[in-house]
């Protein structure tokens, strides 16, 4: 009787053992697509540092939404104020000792990666999503997710979202060789059914127009002849450097998570940096056509950029 119990546990065993589960991609985009629901859906409020190589920022994040529009508020609780605010498709810049301006955008610059609100998910090829374990965060369970590039040319992330509400309770952007560059690390974090009484003020508040960008051109007179996967050219115009009152042209790449700018002038007379990285992987490099000069920069690899601005050419006349 014993050896029948155990061939039938044995047999129970090896079905269980061969019934189809979800994988690892399966399973981290679905805390993904929770996560974008989350940043955009629920009421919350999150106390947070950014950490650098050589600086921790501490902020405050306010988020709701009031009569089905998004509101948001970023402050900076450290040095001169500096903050941010959202209303629906305007972020408000406000600094001391300045006069606040407006913007369109859809995202409050310098906190998450504006494709974790949506769209993440449609960049499969170039980045995969892998679930990891968990861990303990902010006093919150949290589950960890890799976003691995497909490639050397750009930075990957790890995030941890809370296991409860799905919002990061912690991002880390990773070079190809897993050196932490930045970290965004939530210390306390509420949810509300309601949004809080400071959202419905900064909604109602007179805000300055939006500033218009320079118009955006559909075509523009430059062919790359080398670009990381994925990568498309998304503005382009011709406008005065600021500060410096030099006309330049000036082209904005992304992948939809990882972006890069690209300037084009005469050659000044201040010689620029070969390539240079900051701590938190901001890179610049440079290059020199003749008699133009090409500076890239953006949040990648130096050599990734260093080979896009050697390898940009005049489009040739049909």
């Amino acid at each position: 009787m014993q050896r029948i119990l155990f061939v039938i546990a044995l047999a129970f065993t090896s079905m269980a053992s061969a019934a189809p589960s979800e994988s690892g991609s399966d399973v981290a985009k679905q805390w993904l697509g929770r996560m974008a629901q989350a940043l955009n859906q629920h009421n919350f409020e999150l106390s947070l540092v950014q950490m650098q190589r050589d600086q921790i920022r501490p902020m405050r994040y306010y988020h709701g939404v009031l009569d089905g529009e998004q509101i948001a508020f970023l402050e900076n609780l450290n040095g001169p104020i500096k903050s941010a605010a959202r209303v629906g498709r305007k972020v408000v810049f406000l600094e001391q000792d300045a006069q606040p301006y407006s913007v369109q955008s859809a995202r409050i610059p310098d906190l998450f990666p504006g494709a974790f609100a949506g769209g993440l998910l449609q960049l499969e090829g170039n980045y995969s999503f892998v679930a990891g374990g968990r861990n303990r965060v902010a006093g919150r369970s949290a589950q960890l997710i890799r976003i691995v590039s497909a490639d050397q040319y750009r930075y990957q992330y790890r995030v941890w979202l809370d296991v409860e509400s799905a919002l990061p309770l912690r991002v880390d952007l990773v070079d190809p060789d897993n050196a932490l560059l930045e970290q965004l690390l939530v210390v306390e974090t509420h949810v509300f059914k309601q949004p809080l009484p400071i959202l419905a003020e900064i909604k109602a508040q007179p805000w300055p127009e939006v500033v218009l960008a320079p118009v955006s051109q559909t075509d523009h007179p430059w062919r790359f002849g080398w670009l990381p996967e994925g990568f498309e050219v998304k503005h382009y115009d011709q406008h005065l450097l600021l500060g410096l009152n030099e006309p330049v042209e000036y082209l904005s790449l992304t992948d939809g998570l990882s972006n890069f700018s690209v300037y084009i002038g005469l050659v000044g007379r201040v010689s620029l940096p070969k390539s240079i990285t900051a701590g938190n992987g901001l890179s610049l490099t440079s290059s020199v056509h003749g008699e133009y000069e090409v500076v890239v920069v953006g949040k990648m690899p130096v050599e990734a950029l260093n080979n896009i601005a050697e390898n940009i050419y005049p489009q040739k006349p049909e």
